[in-house]
């Protein structure tokens, strides 16, 4: 196997070398080519040199003949134009003068128009004179009339003038009366927005009267309330005050107590009233269904506080 593998090697690098000879020979070919290309080149180049020399030559000799001849073409072509340049000026100043005259000629004959036409007045202006109508020549008519014509074109230029100042019046009044108009829209506008409010306003204002109305009403029902209940308090402390054989000491305070001081003590003195009835009256029931008379109350002192206070219940007193 190591014999096949270095056989195989070797016959690669005949090969290669083989090749290698191949590209040179090719190489050498090339290089012999390319200097037989510029051996042919250098022969053409001293070539077109000889030539070129001899065309320098040539040149050199008939350099002068060309020189004059094309100065003397350039004189011939400068002067053409300068010629062509005049004659088309000259043409133009023709057809200028030419329609100058047709205009001049038109003018002329409308001269002669108007002085015809105005031969009429030339004679007017002379039998003016003639008849003595306070003008001694012609050039006097005339200075009259150019004295009207101007003031004539004054009084126009000052109507003009006014015509312009009544015309910025006019705008200016216009553009007033629109701003006033804006104005007056909007103005209107807020009014009403105004008096929207004010309605409103006043809406708010009636309920708040009606509410106001409705808590003083409120406020005299409950004084009135409260009024009657505190009469009602002081009139039973009054009669539960007199009925009891112990009677109650507010304090050594009472003249500088306040109103609710003094209810408390009222309530609390009616309440303890209350509480004395109703256990006499559980001792009254008791006694009453053992069969005994009811004399024996009498002789303690609740008999006629009982029959009193016949019309009174077990209320519940709140503080």
């Amino acid at each position: 196997m190591a014999d096949s593998g270095q056989t195989s090697q070797a016959t690669l690098l005949l090969k290669k070398k083989k090749e290698m000879r191949e590209v040179d020979h090719a190489l050498d070919n090339m290089k012999s080519q390319y200097k037989q290309r510029m051996d042919a080149c250098e022969d053409r180049r001293i070539q077109f040199e000889l030539k070129q020399g001899k065309m320098r030559e040539q040149v050199s000799k008939f350099e002068k003949f060309i020189q004059e001849n094309d100065a003397k073409r350039s004189r011939a072509e400068n002067k053409v134009k300068s010629e062509r340049k005049l004659y088309d000026e000259k043409l133009r100043e023709i057809a200028l003068l030419a329609e100058k005259y047709g205009r001049l000629e038109i003018e002329q004959n409308k001269l002669m128009q108007s002085l015809i036409s105005n031969g009429q007045y030339k004679s007017f202006l002379e039998r003016i004179v003639e008849n003595d109508m306070g003008y001694e020549e012609i050039g006097d008519i005339l200075n009259r009339h150019n004295t009207l014509t101007e003031a004539n074109n004054d009084l126009m230029r000052h109507s003009a003038e006014l015509e312009f100042e009544l015309d910025e019046f006019r705008k200016r009044l216009q553009s007033i009366k629109t701003e006033k108009q804006n104005q007056l829209l909007v103005n209107t506008s807020v009014v009403q927005d105004c008096q929207t409010e004010l309605e409103k306003m006043v809406q708010n204002i009636k309920i708040q009267d009606e509410e106001g109305l409705k808590v003083d009403d409120k406020k005299k029902d409950i004084s009135r309330e409260l009024s009657q209940t505190i009469q009602a308090i002081r009139n039973l402390f009054g009669r539960c005050f007199n009925t009891m054989r112990v009677k109650p000491s507010f304090g050594p305070h009472k003249d500088s107590a306040t109103m609710m001081e003094l209810l408390d003590f009222e309530l609390d003195t009616i309440g303890m009233r209350i509480f004395d009835l109703v256990q006499i009256y559980n001792e009254f029931k008791a006694f009453s269904s053992d069969g005994t008379s009811g004399v024996h109350l009498n002789s303690m002192g609740g008999s006629s506080e009982l029959k009193d206070n016949s019309a009174l219940s077990t209320p519940s007193v709140t503080r």
